[in-house]
């Protein structure tokens, strides 16, 4: 199996200079745990719930890190596939590096993301045929 036929195509994604308050708000709102983060249309990090909680949890009490930008909290330069890749690899790789997510980038442009779930889900549907 191929990521692109399991990969979300056209992602939420935020910019590096989004006020990371409306980026969770967008991600509550979406039920998304995963946001690529962009900078003039780039791929340039990407921003889970786990980063935002970190980041929150090294503020002082006082600091508002609501007003802080996605780039703060964002895990930059992350690891990427492409939507011909095997589903195989990419599992292994998002095991290893025990990450969430994977960009799918095409011609250095974002066109999809593969989560976790999107994995287990693909994995359940082909058992189930």
């Amino acid at each position: 199996m191929l990521l692109k036929q399991i990969m979300k195509r056209d992602p939420l994604t935020a910019n590096d200079t989004d006020r990371l308050g409306d980026v969770y708000r967008k991600m509550v709102a979406a039920h998304s745990r995963h946001l690529p983060v962009l900078h003039d249309g780039k791929l340039v990090g990407i921003l889970s719930e786990r980063d935002i909680l970190e980041y929150r949890a090294k503020r002082d009490i006082d600091e508002d890190w609501w007003g802080a930008t996605a780039a703060a909290a964002m895990r930059r330069s992350p690891q990427t596939a492409g939507p011909d890749d095997s589903l195989t690899e990419a599992v292994g790789r998002m095991a290893l590096s025990k990450i969430g997510s994977l960009p799918i980038v095409e011609h250095g442009k974002l066109i999809g993301l593969v989560t976790v779930t999107d994995v287990l889900e693909a994995e359940v549907a082909e058992a189930m045929h």
